[in-house]
């Protein structure tokens, strides 16, 4: 059996996808940065091989004899001093240079991880997007970078005949990240910092396993050309602020912080770190792409084509927090103060 290649391997989805596949017997090449560090695929069993996806011959050398490529590297960021370097690049020159190396290896099929931020959002809490929908006016450099290298791999598949699977996963949520993501630092800080307000929006919630499952079941059933999304439960900002509070013991912000307001202050944000060099907490462009915005998904496609399923907001929160707590994300001073709710033991 030919193995199957995970590229982004140590990342969140990448290394709960190849526990999964290992576990199901699969033989896995996990392909990681030359200087990745390989916690995250400790006692796995699956193959090591270390190169960029950024790098045409290090990417052949790891698709070559592969059967199948999960494709789930890129720069998930949004802010950086070069974003054109650290965000757009990765995304879509790597997602060309995977699909086009797969290509040329004869692989069987790729499974491209792309996201819920290419399908769209609205200031309308009661609409919901599904596959056919797609995101005309983004804001962020990620939202930008995403957008492109999903048109960069429906192009490479149709040039090639080579079979492509797109996911598109809400916002990702569970156990099982060794860095802290873009994602599950809005629950680490609140763990850490709390929340002093909140604002208007909603968004989709999934687990993580639940998106490496879906990517499976991608693999298995999905037609190419076609994209499923991943997503889970919808909420609000302040309702997952209170999910939190209820489960960590933690007081939730109780002050609607206004759109406009929140603009301003992310564009004060934006001129000290201009003149520290660091990253603002928050820029002007995330307010644009996510304050006031509803991102809410229609997960009935890969139900009903691939038998995709998922958890309840209320148990993706309990596994992330169990495994933030745990893993030591959060500082001993905080710890002190949770009053954790007994369900978080063993949570993941």
């Amino acid at each position: 059996m030919k193995p199957t290649l995970v590229t982004g391997a140590n990342g969140h989805v990448g290394n709960n996808l190849c526990r999964l596949l290992a576990a199901r017997g699969e033989p896995v090449r996990a392909m990681i940065r030359p200087n990745a560090d390989t916690a995250p695929l400790d006692g796995l069993g699956v193959e090591i091989v270390r190169g960029d996806i950024l790098d045409a011959a290090s990417t052949a050398a790891a698709v070559a004899g592969c059967g199948r490529v999960h494709h789930t590297a890129a720069g998930f960021l949004m802010w950086s001093k070069d974003p054109e370097r650290d965000i757009v690049r990765p995304s879509v020159e790597g997602t060309r240079i995977v699909l086009e190396a797969a290509a040329k290896a004869g692989a069987e099929k790729v499974l491209y991880v792309s996201s819920g931020i290419t399908v769209g959002h609205t200031t309308d809490p009661g609409r919901r997007f599904d596959e056919k929908d797609a995101n005309d006016h983004p804001h962020t450099w990620y939202a930008k970078g995403k957008i492109a290298a999903e048109r960069e791999a429906i192009a490479i598949a149709g040039r090639t005949g080579m079979p492509v699977v797109t996911v598109n996963p809400a916002l990702i949520l569970g156990p099982r990240f060794f860095k802290i993501s873009e994602s599950t630092k809005q629950v680490v800080d609140f763990l850490n910092h709390g929340a002093p307000a909140y604002f208007d929006g909603g968004f989709g919630v999934v687990d993580v396993e639940d998106v490496a499952r879906g990517a499976m079941l991608g693999m298995e059933k999905g037609k190419s050309g076609e994209r499923y999304i991943r997503s889970g439960d919808d909420v609000t900002s302040k309702e997952t602020f209170d999910l939190l509070a209820e489960m960590t013991g933690l007081p939730g912000p109780s002050m609607k912080l206004p759109v406009p307001v929140l603009r301003i202050a992310a564009g004060a944000m934006e001129l000290a770190s201009r003149l520290t060099g660091s990253r603002p907490m928050l820029d002007r462009s995330q307010v644009d792409e996510f304050a006031g915005k509803y991102a809410y998904f229609d997960s009935s496609k890969a139900k009903r084509e691939l038998g995709y399923s998922w958890l309840p907001v209320r148990d993706v929160l309990r596994r992330t927090v169990a495994w933030a707590v745990d893993r030591g994300f959060v500082a001993e001073a905080r710890r002190k103060l949770l009053r954790a709710d007994p369900s978080l033991a063993g949570a993941y």
